[in-house]
């Protein structure tokens, strides 16, 4: 990855290191863990580091290539697999394939056991939780008809997960574990939205997940200048998208997140620039009731609020069901309620 300077406030993005590398692990430490977890003398130790650095070395060319999320999961995968065969070639004359089996040939699972220096077993009990997580998530995409009732029950499904891997790494580990899967997922996501690199998208995804916690500080602490610091926020957000990547991936950057709304609605839902735009007038009606009743209707009990609320937000989706096809609709209501009922319970505190 090319060396670039970031603003102070990306250096300083926490206590936590989200490294893609093993640039930061002590070597002898790191030596002694694979002997131990892997059952190997010095020297097939020794020789694992060799194999490791041209893995390294051929994981990061692909990390810098201009490919799709889905054709660099394939190309990744690939990788780990044929060095998997290599590394059992050099623990077991290839009888076995403990590396493998902890790593899952999977990049995170790699950084996390051998940064982290994470026994065996505990990586096995990782695996599976998750394992099993996916494969309930997914038993519930295909089988609940809906929405908004799948994206509450995935979310209760979350959490528990969540809290299986706390307990299966501790605390700060799995803290740790936690926000490094939420920054492949965003260098993932950015890789299709932004035409970023692997290693772009994951600078964006570092860089936004920065930003994402000192916005939500703001708002908690509602100082009476918090225009002035989000706007603040804003530019410095923008200016290190800028100094971390080339300046096409940060003019599209820039783009995108200016017309968020266009491009969700565009790409999730695949409403045209003319339904956009009566999305858009219809929202504006919406928002205007929205204000009436958080700002000029304070006198009226909390729960009335909400139901006013509620009512303006039926009437919102009924103008706007037919911009979207059936199905489309119904994944864009169910997301619709789920974030509605969620900022009802902040702006009114039920």
């Amino acid at each position: 990855m090319k060396k670039i300077i970031l603003s102070l406030t990306l250096l300083l993005v926490g206590s936590i290191s989200y490294s893609q590398s093993f640039s930061n692990v002590d070597v002898g430490k790191h030596k002694e863990y694979m002997m131990k977890t892997y059952k190997l003398d010095s020297k097939k130790a020794d020789v694992y580091e060799q194999i490791l650095s041209s893995l390294k070395q051929e994981n990061e060319q692909l990390k810098n290539r201009r490919i799709s999320s889905d054709r660099f999961k394939d190309e990744q995968k690939k990788i780990y697999k044929k060095y998997g065969e290599i590394i059992s070639q050099a623990f077991s004359k290839g009888k076995y394939r403990p590396w493998s089996s902890c790593t899952q040939e999977l990049e995170r699972y790699h950084v996390l056991s051998e940064t982290k220096f994470i026994p065996i077993e505990k990586m096995r009990s990782l695996y599976k939780v998750e394992h099993e997580w996916k494969k309930t998530r997914d038993q519930l995409w295909k089988g609940m008809s809906d929405e908004l009732e799948k994206l509450k029950k995935i979310e209760e499904l979350l959490a528990e997960l969540n809290k299986h891997i706390l307990e299966i790494l501790g605390t700060d580990n799995g803290n740790w574990y936690l926000s490094y899967k939420m920054l492949i997922y965003g260098a993932l996501d950015n890789m299709g939205k932004y035409g970023a690199t692997y290693n772009e998208g994951y600078l964006i995804a570092q860089i936004e997940s920065n930003y994402s916690r000192q916005r939500k500080q703001i708002w908690n602490d509602r100082p009476k200048n918090r225009h002035d610091k989000l706007q603040e926020i804003e530019a410095n957000e923008l200016k290190d998208i800028k100094q971390a990547v080339p300046a096409q991936i940060a003019e599209k950057w820039l783009s995108v997140n200016n017309s968020l709304l266009e491009y969700t609605l565009a790409k999730r839902y695949g409403l045209n620039k003319t339904q956009i735009n009566q999305y858009k007038n219809a929202y504006n009606s919406y928002a205007i009731e929205e204000y009436k009743v958080i700002n000029d209707q304070k006198g009226l009990p909390t729960s009335e609020r909400a139901d006013k609320l509620r009512e303006a937000n039926d009437i919102f989706c009924e103008r706007v069901r037919p911009l979207f096809k059936t199905s489309s609709y119904k994944k864009w209501k169910g997301k619709r309620v789920y974030d509605f009922e969620q900022r009802v319970e902040q702006k009114t505190g039920k």
